[in-house]
């Protein structure tokens, strides 16, 4: 969550994260889950079916990617948004707004040109010796940041971490996107010009790099350890440097949330701490001063009669160490990936509007195998190498093994085309007028690609 100089409160449309198993985020539906962004990328709004389907069980959020080490580094664009998952009341709000006049525009950080390939994370077993919340504080307090991103005229701000004494930072990734210059200021006053060395939209993680030395790092707990009823702490900028090293506290209220926004579902740690615009990107720490995760986005509400208090989100440590590691040794996260996005169909979403339960296809990238090999916008998926799949995590189970190159069958349902009729010129069809019916295509063999070589 960055807060912007021009606005107390904003909405992120950024986060964790799932991107394209296929492609390019479509626009999420109205009042979805979702990031903030400092600038929304362009996106294709999805048939008016699915929008009507998503009201149909108001405040479900369904699983849409499993949580499991590795896993993370195998699909970009995977992001699979489900038909019933969200309530038309619920945001996830990570601060970030667009940045006035400057919106349409589009900047990029300056790249850092040095070597990153040494820097590690290593995960410990949670230490010992609790600290009191004064203790934390004090102890912790050096090894945080604050963050200032400007594009254009616009500024906004966000919170971070010290990883290494010799400057290497971490933060969230919608914290950086779409700007031209980043500054650090540590908890001592100082300020330091970042260059990027890495980000992953999709888990929401950035790496960037100060010209210091002698600074105070963190230190990771593994977030495989965490449980439920913990007592956690955050320190970071809530709405900005007015209230910079702010602490809050709480508990871990939820493992393994299932959470989609923006266009990229991820797998995410609940917390009671609270957190708000601006402190996207700040250490969720253990009681023994460790960090458990990185604070990312927040649940809010969009109705004038609904309240939702203390569910903060992060990043798990264990997804923060995969990577930001592979950010180092390559300045991104290459993922075997189909190069499509797509809306889960449950089976109680099949029975309602009488369509194949299965992955209704929204999006398909312009470089990916399966635009070549013939699919198209509002198919649907039902198998994949004969295993029934209906949301992400069964696409993961069939596909664990495979790497970019590899190739999948995708069994294909299809909205039959309308026949229009010689007499009058009207569009006639079988598909009756109080239902959408599908019929049985085929099956498409298509080559997974390296989600960095998306056009779209």
């Amino acid at each position: 969550m960055k807060n912007d100089e021009y606005n107390d409160e904003y909405r992120d449309d950024s986060l964790a994260q799932d991107e394209d198993l296929w492609g390019t985020p479509p626009t999420p539906p109205e009042e979805s889950p979702r990031r903030h962004r400092a600038r929304r990328r362009k996106q294709r709004r999805p048939a008016q079916w699915p929008n009507a389907l998503l009201s149909v069980l108001i405040g479900v959020l369904v699983g849409v990617i499993l949580c499991r080490a590795g896993q993370y580094a195998t699909y970009r664009s995977l992001m699979v948004q489900s038909g019933d998952a969200y309530g038309d009341d619920f945001d996830y709000d990570s601060g970030d707004v667009e940045s006035n006049d400057e919106a349409s525009q589009e900047y990029s950080l300056p790249l850092y040109a040095g070597d990153s390939s040494g820097l590690t994370i290593t995960l410990n077993d949670p230490g010992e010796t609790e600290l009191s919340a004064a203790e934390l504080y004090e102890q912790e307090l050096p090894a945080t940041v604050s963050i200032t991103v400007y594009a254009g005229s616009s500024a906004a701000y966000g919170s971070g971490m010290i990883l290494t004494e010799d400057g290497y930072i971490l933060t969230c990734a919608h914290v950086v996107e779409d700007s031209e210059r980043a500054t650090v200021t540590t908890s001592d006053g100082a300020s330091y010009e970042a260059t990027l060395v890495g980000s992953d939209a999709q888990t929401d993680l950035a790496v960037l790099k100060i010209e210091a030395k002698g600074l105070t790092a963190v230190e990771f707990a593994d977030s495989e350890q965490l449980t439920i009823g913990e007592t956690v702490y955050a320190i970071g900028d809530p709405l900005g440097p007015q209230f910079r090293s702010s602490l809050t506290d709480g508990i871990i209220s939820g493992l393994n949330r299932q959470i989609s926004s923006n266009g990229y579902a991820m797998t995410l740690i609940q917390t009671t701490a609270a957190v708000n615009s601006g402190n996207s990107g700040c250490p969720l720490f253990n009681s023994r001063g460790q960090v458990v995760g990185v604070v990312n986005m927040k649940m809010s509400s969009s109705s004038a009669t609904a309240s939702i208090d203390n569910m903060g989100l992060a990043v798990p440590s264990a997804t923060v160490k995969e990577i930001v590691e592979a950010l180092a040794t390559e300045g991104s996260v290459s993922r075997a990936v189909l190069g499509i996005s797509c809306y889960a169909v449950s089976s109680v979403t099949a029975q309602v509007y009488g369509i194949p339960e299965g992955l209704w296809v929204a999006t398909i990238d312009s470089a990916s195998d399966c635009a070549a090999q013939g699919l198209q916008v509002d198919d649907i998926i039902t198998r994949v190498n004969g295993e029934d799949v209906s949301t992400v995590t069964d696409f993961q189970t069939v596909t664990a093994d495979l790497e970019v190159g590899d190739t999948v069958t995708l069994t294909i349902w299809r909205e039959p085309e309308t026949e229009t009729d010689e007499a009058d010129g009207s569009a006639s069809s079988e598909v009756e007028d109080d239902g959408y019916h599908y019929e049985y295509y085929g099956e498409i063999t298509v080559a997974l690609i390296d989600s960095n070589s998306l056009a779209d």
